[in-house]
């Protein structure tokens, strides 16, 4: 029994869609309830409600791995423990990361999304003002997307999850078996290649559409506060060993 946290934006659908084809494996994905996969907001189970169908999907025989459930992991994490479930917080190189939870925000909207939009004002717009950094639309998602994935790594990492690389376990073939336990016997596909992944945000043409943001000032003066002290994003990123 196994679930991978995560935000998202690191290689879930490709995770998930490995995963899902391998016998015996029982595999949901962007849901919060193991029983009907429905997609996150739909019919949620609480997170020991949760973890009891794991539970149960193993005591059946089968192996069952839950990815991308965007619970609270201080309240999810002890809830697994609990249960004998392995918890990691599925993670990826932090600029890399924030850049596909950019796209995934631009392309929403730009499509016309309000609620993305305002999240993204609620979220960055003073924030930006006290970085010094100008005021644009693409400043403004990148800031919003540099908050949304750092906050979210933080508190995974202060209830004490464990990362796990997406850039290793969609790569390595023995470092994917590891993580998941999958047999030596067992065939694996969709490991390594040129790195092209399913749902892939950044390939989307129309955001050639937006003007670069400022990265770089950015991700140097972002800072996030968690466990009693002060973060960079270039801090966050050694602490999940990039």
């Amino acid at each position: 029994m196994i679930v991978v946290e995560s935000i998202g934006f690191a290689g879930t659908h490709s995770l998930s869609h490995i995963l899902s084809r391998l016998p015996g494996f029982e595999v949901s994905h962007g849901s919060q309830n193991f029983e009907t996969r429905a997609p996150v907001g739909q019919g949620s189970q609480t997170v020991e409600a949760f973890a009891d169908s794991m539970v149960r999907t193993a005591a059946a025989g089968k192996r069952p791995v839950a990815v991308h459930c965007l619970f609270d992991p201080a309240r999810f994490k002890p809830a697994c423990e609990r249960r004998g479930i392995r918890f990691h917080l599925l993670v990826r190189a932090p600029a890399a990361q924030i850049d596909s939870c950019y796209a995934w925000a631009a392309k929403k909207v730009l499509a016309g999304d309000q609620a993305a939009f305002v999240a993204a004002l609620q979220n960055a717009l003073d924030l930006l003002q006290r970085l010094g950094v100008a005021l644009s639309l693409p400043n403004l998602l990148y800031a919003y997307a540099c908050g949304h994935v750092c906050g979210y790594t933080l508190a995974g990492l202060e209830a004490g999850a464990v990362p796990l690389q997406m850039e290793r376990v969609l790569n390595d073939e023995s470092a994917f078996r590891a993580a998941f336990e999958v047999p030596q016997e067992v065939e694996l596909e969709g490991i390594g290649g040129d790195g092209t992944r399913l749902a892939s945000h950044r390939a989307d043409p129309a955001l050639a559409a937006l003007a670069e943001p400022e990265r770089a000032a950015i991700l140097a003066r972002m800072r996030f506060q968690s466990g009693g002290r002060s973060w960079s994003v270039a801090e966050i990123a050694a602490a999940l060993g990039y």
